[in-house]
């Protein structure tokens, strides 16, 4: 089975699809028995995906760093919980253990985390896939960008190539299925 990093708001968002999504994945990823690697915290997006995976006894592994590991924000239940120096350890914990990212709604630290993982794939550090969960166009100016970067010639074919872009939860799944598929195989 296969390890997801999934990259995800602290907040919840203004339409419940984006719960929804994340509430779908979570069952998709501990039903399927993969392990989910994530931020750790117990609020919104990622409240929601983690709670979701311990209705089922999924394997989640949450990684936090120090300053942010309050009782307020660290998943209590979440048994596996990697306290990190930093927020640079976090990334790189994350990465370490992920073959696979997901990114769901969410604000900056989804951005950055996010744009890192895609960098690294361009660098060749990893090759790992890469998908945007586009949820009710959440993400319609940033596949926009993405775009227009590759038509103004700052991103290559390959380079775009890179992040696939989903616009539903059921096709969010159905590439988890197919892509989880697809790394057992090799």
């Amino acid at each position: 089975m296969a390890s997801i990093c999934v990259f995800c708001g602290s907040q919840s968002g203004d339409d419940p699809q984006y719960v929804q999504a994340a509430h779908d994945l979570g069952k998709f990823l501990a039903s399927n028995n993969h392990t989910m690697v994530y931020g750790g915290g117990s609020t919104g997006m990622m409240g929601a995906i983690a709670d979701a995976m311990l209705e089922l006894d999924g394997h989640i592994i949450g990684v936090i760093p120090v300053h942010l590991a309050r009782v307020e924000l660290m998943h209590a239940a979440v048994k596996d919980m990697r306290l990190t120096a930093d927020m640079h350890e976090r990334k790189a914990t994350m990465h370490r253990l992920s073959d696979i990212y997901v990114a769901l709604p969410g604000g900056f630290g989804t951005m950055e985390e996010l744009f890192e993982a895609i960098t690294w794939a361009q660098l060749d550090l990893h090759t790992h896939p890469i998908v945007v969960a586009n949820i009710n166009g959440i993400y319609d100016g940033l596949v926009q960008l993405i775009d227009g970067m590759k038509d103004s010639h700052f991103l290559s074919e390959k380079c775009r190539n890179l992040v696939t872009i989903v616009n539903t939860s059921e096709s969010l799944l159905q590439w988890l299925s197919d892509t989880t598929q697809s790394i057992a195989s090799v």
